[in-house]
């Protein structure tokens, strides 16, 4: 079957990308308030509970589990891990920045296939793709962007956040698991699992003792910014070439940038917006099927 290209393509990564990226700007209101491992493992839980009505409405949880080996790896790779980064980076980074750096995942997924997916070689017209959609993400920063000690931990975090990231989507284009929600159960099981474990001798014992209106937060976190995106791309990790699905880490920042404005008042400026019209200008050019010739 050839790779997904075109419509099919762009409007599964706008809609990923757009429920990703609230992720970003709604941790903000929560990370200022909640432990790291504690709010790692409460997004990961509750995901794990929206995948889990979604298996049982869809009476999907009578056929073949999820493989363990497979949720281990991206329920560390793609789960816990990122997620533990991107909660301590979010108490020292706006939303809007960190879901740009987080941007750049898809040119650590384009470096990391080369050696890793033999059979996945970036063209030309990707490449130039990739560099104009980096290009985009600088000039949203701009050069003030990492001043400050803690705006560069947390630009640093971010990042290694996408290194987890990439690496799990080289892994499931790689070994091609299947079943894209029972495997995204598994995930997120072990997701939250393993931050709540390693949260409960390290976290303060008040640190689950939050209101209902966070509690809100961070399920619509887990459910609709997490569960439910996830599942979408790792369909499409069966469908589409790993350099193509990972762009959707580029359609993030524009979802963030105006979530975060409503919400946070982080409104964004001029070269923000130019920056953006500069990454969708990659995203396109990478992911478009070229023309044909005659």
């Amino acid at each position: 079957m050839p790779p997904l290209t075109g419509p099919g393509l762009w409007w599964r990564m706008l809609v990923i990308g757009a429920l990703w990226g609230s992720s970003f700007p709604l941790l903000r209101l929560v990370a200022a308030e909640v432990p790291p491992l504690a709010l790692a493992g409460l997004r990961g839980g509750f995901a794990a509970l929206a995948v889990l009505v979604f298996l049982l409405v869809t009476r999907q949880m009578v056929r073949a589990g999820f493989p363990l080996k497979h949720a281990l790896v991206l329920g560390t790779t793609n789960g816990w891990v990122p997620n533990l980064l991107t909660a301590v980076a979010l108490a020292h980074l706006e939303a809007a920045p960190a879901a740009l750096i987080h941007a750049a995942t898809p040119l650590l997924v384009a470096l990391l296939a080369i050696p890793l997916l033999r059979e996945e070689r970036l063209t030309p017209r990707g490449m130039a793709g990739m560099l104009i959609g980096f290009a985009g993400i600088a000039v949203i920063l701009g050069p003030k962007a990492l001043e400050s000690e803690a705006s560069f931990l947390g630009g640093v975090l971010i990042l290694l956040s996408g290194v987890s990231y990439a690496l799990g989507t080289i892994y499931a284009r790689r070994v091609r698991p299947g079943s894209p929600a029972r495997l995204a159960l598994g995930q997120q099981v072990v997701s939250g699992a393993v931050a709540i474990l390693l949260s409960l001798p390290f976290d303060p014992g008040t640190a689950y003792a939050q209101p209902a209106m966070t509690y809100l937060v961070i399920f619509v976190i887990g459910a609709f910014a997490s569960a439910l995106p996830l599942a979408m791309f790792l369909s499409l990790l069966g469908r589409a070439r790993a350099t193509d699905a990972a762009m959707v880490g580029y359609l993030q920042p524009p979802f963030a940038a105006a979530l975060g404005a409503v919400l946070l008042g982080e409104w964004p400026s001029a070269s923000v917006l130019l920056g953006g019209v500069i990454v969708l200008a990659g995203v396109w050019l990478a992911t478009g099927k070229p023309p044909q010739r005659k």
